[in-house]
């Protein structure tokens, strides 16, 4: 059997066709699978469970049937976008949530898994926000807004860091190689898998002196990536975004 990985598909109402990627996807390569990793930021921004949009709706929809269908666990690891998401969207999609970093039995091997954002220390502005709201207080205090309030910050907050994001050196949003192999001796781990900066590639090195890798998953736009992991074998995936249509 197979387990898959993917991560940062950003799904909005302003991109339909990253959308029916995911759908066909789903419908596609994601059959016949243990269980499928959605790596965070599966949504471009995330205000409250109590929000629901076509979108959302749809995609829940189609997760709950995914699973039903292949028997598949579908698990899910907040995103820096999506970090909101609670236990009631979890539900109705058919995910289950994780921890920030978790390890994980990959078909008898120790692997780590994440969203990325905290291995990217030299972007120290983002870290400093990140520790700002993932304050447990401020979330609770922002889920106590009436949801149009919601809305206007999150959509304020997400402007502004795309609009940073263009002038943004790329090895600032790079992550860390000493945060790396930091988490992953302390994970006692040899494969790392994550998403967050866009930077989709296969990565070997050494750590404390034996083989190691570090998977960065890629987000989907122009084209879309995942993993595939088998015994003995994981693989990482890139394709055009119009692939099932072409």
């Amino acid at each position: 059997m197979r387990t898959l990985f993917i991560a940062d598909l950003h799904l909005s109402e302003q991109h339909p066709k990253i959308s029916e990627a995911f759908f066909s996807f789903l419908q596609n390569d994601a059959k016949d699978v243990d269980a499928l990793y959605i790596l965070g930021d599966l949504f471009e921004v995330w205000i409250g469970d109590d929000e629901h949009t076509p979108l959302m709706d749809e995609v829940a929809k189609r997760l709950t049937a995914y699973a039903k269908v292949n028997q598949a666990k579908i698990y899910y690891l907040h995103g820096n976008r999506d970090f909101m998401i609670g236990k009631n969207y979890a539900q109705q999609a058919s995910m289950q949530l994780l921890r920030e970093h978790c390890e994980i039995d990959l078909y008898g091997e120790n692997v780590l898994v994440m969203h990325g954002d905290t291995l990217c220390l030299a972007d120290k502005n983002y870290q400093k926000m990140r520790s700002v709201i993932h304050n447990p207080l401020l979330q609770f205090i922002f889920n106590l807004m009436p949801l149009s309030v919601r809305k206007k910050i999150g959509w304020k907050i997400r402007s502004a860091s795309q609009s940073k994001k263009v002038y943004k050196d790329k090895n600032i949003m790079a992550v860390t190689q000493s945060e790396v192999l930091r988490l992953m001796e302390k994970h006692q781990t040899a494969t790392l898998i994550h998403g967050h900066t866009h930077q989709v590639a296969e990565h070997q090195f050494e750590l404390s002196g034996k083989p190691a890798r570090r998977f960065d998953v890629g987000d989907w736009s122009a084209n879309f990536s995942f993993i595939e992991a088998q015994k003995n074998n994981i693989e990482l995936i890139i394709r055009p975004i119009d692939y099932y249509s072409a």
